[in-house]
């Protein structure tokens, strides 16, 4: 009774965690719920309903064989089961013999439990049927537990890094100065004073479009639990923060031309490194201030292992992902390719995005229902120059077994 008790307990706690997360999901997006979400959790009241009253009647026979074994137990102890040895093969056994009549099956089972008959509990004992687990194994159900197990993140380290904005159409342009005025030093009174003309050119910006589909039959969303769509569009907001971290993790790569050499992960190969990309970013992009390091894997790696003299940790790196060095704030993201490092003003580039979100499609032919998951977004690097990326002499071993592992994580 209590195991089965308790899979009624556990099939009702899921249920009503599946309409928290779906009701939750709803308000998180600042949305209703959508008329097969209400229907869901409308079927999934109904059986919670069902749920609750089983639980009740069988919680009620529970209690009243307690109150019984507590009352049994107050009349004297449990009669012990009694096993004689025998011959290896024993005769088979034939209850017409044992009990030729009703009556005598009656008296047996009266000599047994109110006088406590030795030799009547052994005849009852061998006329009891032991029914097992094995006699019934269809009317054991394998029920499915606890939340779903989906390792995957939907982080975006990389893109949660720098700015986030929402686009406000496809193609737009994003202002941007490229020639200041002037002032300077007047050499004698009333003589010109200096003079030029500010030029505010643009950045483009152009959103790519990241979609998916799936079709999915109305049977496999009436009668899972907990709802298959609940199940998949917690998948596809996970691989679609997977796909768009990685490719704009490659584009801002990419967009950088300014190197500086970091030839080993020692403590001043590193602030050389820093210090020259420091002056780089000031020299080139109008005074920027380099604020934020983002790394690899295998550079992750390799700076946590550095340590000072003393053997204390060179960088605040811990394992959690996050950290700083050199007072920077340090980015480590596993879409970034190997042997990345790269400093700079994180101002100077933005994320912008579109999100369209889960979409849904009835398709009553096929009896099925059209699902997807769509966002726009683009990476715009406003400053080049405002970074600088290191030509990493060191780590060539890593290297090979980070490239592997990428290339055949995604």
């Amino acid at each position: 009774m209590g195991k089965y008790l308790d899979r009624l307990r556990e099939e009702f706690d899921t249920i009503r965690t599946g309409i928290d997360v779906l009701v939750d999901r709803a308000a998180d997006e600042g949305r209703d719920v959508t008329p097969d979400e209400a229907r869901q959790v409308e079927r999934d009241e109904a059986r919670m309903g069902d749920l609750a009253a089983a639980i009740e009647h069988y919680a009620g026979i529970e209690a009243t064989t307690e109150r019984v074994s507590a009352v049994r137990s107050t009349a004297g102890p449990t009669p012990p089961n009694l096993h004689r040895a025998g011959p290896p093969e024993a005769p088979a056994y034939d209850l017409t013999e044992e009990f030729p009549t009703a009556g005598d099956y009656a008296a047996t089972l009266h000599r047994a439990w109110v006088d406590k008959d030795p030799e009547a509990i052994e005849k009852i004992e061998r006329a009891t049927a032991h029914q097992k687990t094995t006699d019934n194994p269809g009317l054991i159900p394998r029920p499915v537990v606890g939340p779903l197990i989906n390792t995957m993140s939907n982080a975006r380290p990389f893109v949660s890094s720098i700015p986030n904005r929402p686009a406000p159409t496809v193609k737009f342009d994003r202002p941007k100065v490229t020639q200041h005025v002037d002032v300077g030093k007047q050499a004698v009174e009333k003589d010109l004073t200096a003079s030029q003309v500010m030029t505010i050119g643009t950045v483009p910006v152009a959103l790519d479009t990241w979609a998916g589909h799936l079709n999915v039959s109305k049977q496999d969303i009436r009668w899972t639990q907990p709802s298959i769509l609940q199940v998949i569009f917690d998948d596809f907001t996970r691989i679609y923060a997977r796909r768009t971290d990685d490719a704009y993790a490659d584009e801002f790569v990419a967009a950088i031309t300014q190197t500086a050499a970091l030839a080993a992960s020692d403590v001043a190969s590193i602030d050389a490194f820093l210090r020259t990309a420091y002056g780089t970013v000031q020299t080139n992009a109008d005074d920027s201030m380099i604020d934020t390091v983002w790394m690899s894997l295998d550079i992750w790696t390799a700076l946590g292992n550095a340590r000072l003299a003393n053997g204390a940790p060179a960088y605040n790196l811990p394992l959690t992902g996050v950290g700083d060095v050199n007072g920077l704030r340090a980015v480590v993201d596993r879409n970034f390719a190997a042997k990345t490092l790269i400093t700079g003003d994180s101002q100077m580039v933005e994320f912008w995005e579109d999100l369209e979100g889960f979409l849904t499609v009835d398709e009553p032919n096929v009896l099925g229902q059209l699902v997807g998951y769509a966002g726009y977004c683009d990476l715009a690097v406003l400053a080049p120059t405002a970074f600088v990326k290191a030509v990493v002499g060191f780590g060539d071993e890593a290297t090979t077994e980070q490239s592997t592992s990428k290339s055949g994580g995604k």
